[in-house]
């Protein structure tokens, strides 16, 4: 499903993406964040506190670290989006490959800290290897010892695909106060905990702005014959054309974005929220990735289990991503090996949380219970 335009079309309905990331790169803390922003939370916990959605079992609080994956569902203008929270720690990868192949997209949490490339490598290897489209989102950009023009020299040698520098942060002295959208041409200057306001571009920030935009540009243009045109006669491409080649080029992997912020303080938690809504992928390019074909008028149900929980209350429960047509409650499905599971209520999650809901449509990210195979 997608709304009508050009090659940038958005994609429409439910979304499911995956934040994964170096160990302690802020992931729990970004999930935090977007709860909080889309209004499912109404107050942003902490790891130190121990209050957050994400790290709830005993031994996440502990350890002060992610130790299984953590599933949440929320609304964004319109769109359900759930998104996986996987531990960044090697010990607890696994969690992290079972759901990368049924997700539309992938936010890596990273941070300017040459010691943790060697891990970021790695986790981009994989998104790479199954073709799944990704954005970084540099985190704690307010410590960050590196200055922005290290962030592609730092970033690129981790990833096969080219990085493209979204956004470039404004300065109060040392301080980070916000950023310029390169592609919106717009400076903002962030407020804690709340939406980032427009302010002129002017001085110093407007004349990085267009050395960092035409170098953006100049990146969608190796795979855009009628922008690079466009650059070398020093024309300035239609803003609707850039968003257009933005969009195709992440799904078709040919670049990854990179933005910035601050998950603590909510700091480009919405920019990054925006461009998930306008640039990922759908459950349509997943179900075609995973070579599930769904013919017109076909209602049979398709769905793929990201993890089995055993909650306390409610007993075992498979997290699925609905692939095609829909179930609930009494629906059966099929395993590979011809075993039968019959669905005995579908449910909402919010972490720990769980909320009784009606059948899952295409696209949707959901639990359900008792789904044994036999």
């Amino acid at each position: 499903m997608a709304e009508n335009g050009g090659n940038g079309t958005r994609a429409a309905g439910p979304r499911c993406v995956a934040l994964v990331g170096p160990f302690q790169s802020g992931k729990t803390t970004l999930l935090e964040a977007i709860l909080t922003r889309t209004g499912s939370i109404q107050r942003q916990g902490n790891i130190e506190a121990g209050n957050t959605v994400g790290d709830a079992s005993k031994e996440a609080r502990h350890h002060k670290m992610s130790v299984e994956l953590t599933v949440a569902t929320t609304n964004f203008m319109g769109d359900a989006y759930s998104f996986l929270d996987c531990p960044g720690s090697v010990e607890f990868a696994h969690d992290m490959r079972a759901v990368l192949p049924a997700i539309d997209a992938a936010v890596v949490a990273c941070e300017l800290d040459e010691k943790k490339i060697p891990q970021l490598q790695l986790i981009l290897r994989e998104l790479e290897d199954q073709k799944i489209p990704r954005i970084l989102f540099v985190n704690k950009i307010d410590k960050a010892d590196a200055g922005v023009q290290d962030v592609l020299r730092l970033l690129q040698p981790a990833s096969r695909t080219k990085l493209i520098l979204r956004q470039i942060p404004t300065f109060a002295g040392d301080i980070i106060t916000g950023f310029v959208d390169l592609a919106l041409e717009r400076a903002f200057v962030y407020k804690e905990h709340a939406a980032s306001e427009v302010v002129p571009l002017e001085g110093d920030a407007a004349d990085l702005e267009k050395t960092a935009r035409f170098s953006m540009l100049e990146t969608l243009a190796d795979h855009d014959d009628e922008l690079m045109e466009q650059l070398l006669e020093d024309i300035q491409p239609p803003r609707d054309k850039v968003f257009d080649d933005l969009t195709r080029e992440l799904r078709e992997g040919l670049v990854s974005p990179v933005l910035m912020g601050t998950a603590t303080r909510s700091n480009g938690v919405l920019r990054l929220l925006k461009a998930l809504r306008h640039e990922s992928p759908g459950i349509a390019d997943t179900a075609k990735r995973l070579g599930v074909k769904v013919a017109q008028g076909n209602h049979d149900a398709v769905a793929y289990v990201l993890k089995t929980l055993n909650t306390t209350h409610g007993g075992k429960m498979s997290v699925v991503r609905m692939l095609a047509g829909q179930a609930g409650d009494g629906t059966t499905f099929l395993s590979g090996d011809d075993e039968a599971g019959r669905v005995a209520g579908v449910f909402k999650l919010v972490g720990q949380s769980t909320e009784k809901r009606g059948p899952a449509a295409v696209g949707e990210t959901v639990a359900f219970a008792k789904l044994d195979m036999a």
